[in-house]
């Protein structure tokens, strides 16, 4: 298993596939969370001075509004480990270099798990410098009273780096049912970009708010990184309104509260984190169980 595993990062590591979809997720992600912060800021700034924020001494200015910054660009590049994933295997497949491989193994479970294990290793890596170029984008977009502390900034950024190692196996495992590189990316792509975003916000808003869409693949992997946002942010405001005297919110109210956070983060309707994550994670292990099982058989001739 060792050998197959040094030989699976030796595949990677000798094609420029690996750096080609980082640069962009990089550079995707750090535009995101600049603008994404510059907004939220401006926004919160202009809040801060209206007459009735004011009045009531809400304290809008002391609210670590960036997080949802984070979240959202977090999302939108995780678009990259998952198309990195859906290249893993599909592209040996449609060249047949994968052939030699299965041939030159001991068995075809042993490749499989050497590919799952490596795959797993590199959507971590690609979440990790996703996580750096929101930071970074973050830091420059944003007033430093509408940064996240240390604890929000992890947690946000965790389950963001969890999120594309889910989107990287749930891509491979794609590419590997379908076996074209091509028609792996048209599909992943149509559903990342344009089906699961309208679908999901369409859904949302024909059900009156329901949670309906977080039950769905890009709905509960967004939901991940959506709903620590908007627990993170619940938390802090609550916080803040306790100190100056007042009430416990209801929770009829935090479900408002975390339904228009989670939207604007991009997860309309997401279930909360550990239902986000069970979920996908449960898309995940379908699809990438479904494509392994496929390539237990395949004809490589």
């Amino acid at each position: 298993m060792g050998n197959m595993i040094k030989a699976e990062f030796r595949k990677i590591l000798t094609t420029k596939l690996w750096w080609a979809m980082m640069i962009p997720a990089f550079l995707v992600a750090g535009g995101w969370a600049l603008g994404g912060a510059a907004l939220t800021t401006e926004i919160a700034n202009d809040l801060s001075r209206e007459d009735v924020i004011q009045q009531f001494d809400i304290p809008i200015n002391e609210v670590s509004w960036s997080v949802i910054a984070l979240a959202r660009a977090m999302n939108i590049a995780s678009i990259f480990p998952m198309l990195f994933g859906a290249l893993g295997l599909a592209s040996e497949l449609h060249r047949r270099t994968i052939t030699t491989t299965f041939l030159t193994a001991s068995t075809r479970p042993g490749v499989l798990t050497a590919k799952a294990i490596v795959y797993t290793v590199w959507g971590a890596i690609y979440g990790l410098v996703i996580a750096v170029a929101v930071s970074f984008g973050a830091l420059l977009g944003s007033d430093s009273n509408h940064l996240p502390d240390g604890k929000q900034w992890f947690l946000v950024l965790l389950a963001g780096v969890i999120m594309c190692t889910l989107w990287t196996l749930f891509g491979l495992g794609v590419g590997a049912l379908i076996g074209s590189p091509v028609g792996a990316i048209v599909i992943l792509l149509v559903y990342a970009l344009v089906i699961g975003p309208f679908g999901e916000f369409v859904l949302f808003s024909a059900t009156d708010g329901s949670n309906l869409p977080g039950f769905l693949p890009n709905g509960s992997a967004n939901g991940m990184t959506g709903s620590t946002a908007s627990a993170l942010l619940f938390e802090q405001i609550q916080a803040l309104v306790l100190n100056l005297g007042g009430e416990m919110v209801t929770e009829d109210r935090r479900e408002t509260f975390d339904q228009a956070i989670r939207a604007v983060a991009g997860a309309p309707g997401a279930l909360s984190l550990w239902l986000s994550t069970l979920v996908f994670f449960a898309w995940t292990a379908l699809f990438f169980g479904t494509g392994m099982w496929r390539n237990q058989t395949r004809d490589i001739t």
